[in-house]
């Protein structure tokens, strides 16, 4: 039996839980990522992953107690303030609307602890650290070669890119760029925020903390670890970090300015997140690529994650797309293995598996891509944090509204299913009696005989007649009046 040669470039999430699932169905691959090793950088904040998606990846991948184990439950709390210090909502109190029931059951995990999990369940030397590609080329007998910096490795069957936004892979299938989203953050961290910086852990509270104001955020997010994760987000021109006049080299000063110049009616408590961070800090203009984007079909190539559909984080899904996105291929994969039985079936396989995946991941993608943009909007309006919680309780109207009118088409069939059930019960009892069972009691002989009726002492001659068409129609009565009790 042939087998393919699988390369997955890059070691995120979406590559990494494809790689897992792929090994896990009996089906060899290789990954190649651009770090130097698993702890070149920090892997960011943390994640909340979802039942319908990310959660069933790890199952399908065997690592789902694993994942239940390292993740935080109580990491979903949410807490809204105005700039001005007023809390909206905050889930740590059980204090306002609190967000929709379409947001729970969304436990946090670190991004570290996933990655390390997802990295330890492959098999040995599944990661080759240090590759980072230059380009894919295609080559003769529809096989592809890649070309990293000061290496090749040629001769793959099938090229999965997982490579993220700038993915080295997405233009063998398309010359689409992502595009700037209009939005730019701030990333800094708040180390051992509880023991170090006490009032800024408080102010976080055990999950994420929102602060908005008109167009702009102040977003601060608790790790596993106590380290916090702040993001100062604003709309703003695509180059205005570079524009703006602040030093970003010279942190101390650069953080200052920024909260004095773009934030500086705002409570100090919310600035504080910002201020009191520690030095590192990164600029990060948020990019997209377009609602609905997809390409030309090409047999052995395909895209994942970010690659395929990068978007903003303000939805929370990306992650949760892309490692569904994982699963879903090797699924395909995985289940045309019995069809590797030449070369050119092969082939023939995997254009078919990488074909229906693509269908399937581009409506799924459109879809999530849509909900992200309409967060962008609701995360950075221009009334500030009580457009949030308006837009939540709405929805939680919509739900509970929805929930009434479930539960009363319940109780309805229910009570259906009831009275049919008490209605064949009697119906049953009823039809118990049959016609032949119906007897007439003898004459008692103190009795007085019913006129008209023949007696012993009555001649024969003188006995009134029962004529046939007489008696047929009694019987008739009888059966009629039986079965009008059995239907009732």
């Amino acid at each position: 039996m042939a087998s393919p040669k699988i390369a997955i470039i890059g070691a995120g999430p979406a590559g990494l839980v494809c790689a897992r699932l792929l090994q896990h169905g009996g089906v060899p691959c290789t990954i190649f990522e651009g770090e130097k090793d698993r702890h070149a950088r920090t892997q960011g904040g943390t994640l909340d992953l979802h039942e319908d998606s990310a959660q069933l990846a790890l199952q399908e991948a065997g690592l789902y107690e694993e994942f239940l184990a390292n993740s935080r439950p109580d990491g979903e709390v949410l807490k809204i303030f105005t700039p001005y210090g007023k809390v909206l909502l905050d889930e740590n109190e059980n204090y306002g609307v609190g967000r929709p029931d379409e947001m729970k059951n969304r436990p946090e995990i670190d991004r570290v602890l996933l990655r390390g999990i997802l990295l330890d369940s492959l098999t040995p030397d599944s990661v080759q650290w240090g590759r980072k590609l230059v380009k894919v080329e295609p080559v003769e007998n529809d096989k592809y070669d890649l070309h990293f910096q000061g290496s090749i490795e040629t001769g793959f069957d099938i090229v999965i890119g997982a490579d993220g936004t700038w993915s080295k892979t997405r233009p063998l299938l398309s010359d689409m760029r992502p595009h700037y989203s209009g939005v730019t953050g701030l990333d800094v961290t708040i180390t051992d925020a509880d023991n170090l910086s006490p009032d800024q852990g408080k102010r976080c509270g055990g999950g994420m903390c929102l602060t908005i104001g008109k167009n702009k955020g102040i977003l601060a997010q608790k790790n596993g670890n106590g380290t916090i994760r702040v993001y100062a987000f604003q709309r703003c021109a695509e180059h205005w970090h570079k524009e703006c006049g602040i030093n970003w080299a010279d942190t101390e000063p650069a953080k200052q300015q920024l909260m004095e110049e773009y934030y500086g009616d705002w409570d100090q408590g919310a600035k504080n997140m910002i201020i009191k961070a520690d030095k590192e800090i990164i600029v990060r203009p948020m990019y997209m690529l377009p609602i609905g984007f997809n390409w030309i079909h090409r047999p052995g190539v395909t895209l994942i994650g970010d690659a395929a559909h990068v978007m903003t984080p303000f939805a929370g899904v990306g992650v949760n797309v892309g490692m569904q996105d994982a699963l879903e291929l090797a699924k395909r994969i995985i289940a045309r293995k019995s069809e590797w039985t030449s070369e050119p079936d092969l082939k023939a396989s995997i254009a078919a598996a990488t074909k229906e995946f693509e269908l399937e991941m581009w409506p799924r993608a459109k879809a999530n891509a849509e909900k992200t943009w309409e967060y962008l909007g609701i995360f950075f309006n221009p009334v500030g944090a009580e457009e949030m919680v308006r837009y939540f309780g709405n929805i939680k109207m919509l739900e509970d509204k929805a929930k009434e009118e479930a539960k009363a088409k319940e109780d309805a069939e229910a009570a259906e299913k009831a009275n049919a059930s008490e209605g064949q019960v009697n119906g049953d009892k009823v039809s118990e009696i049959k016609v032949d069972e119906v007897k007439v009691d003898e004459a008692k002989p103190e009795d007085k005989p019913v006129e008209n009726t023949p007696t012993e002492d009555t001649p024969a001659e003188n006995q009134p007649e029962i004529k046939p068409a007489e008696e047929e129609a009694t019987v008739e009565k009888i059966q009629e009046a039986v079965h009008i009790l059995v239907d009732a």
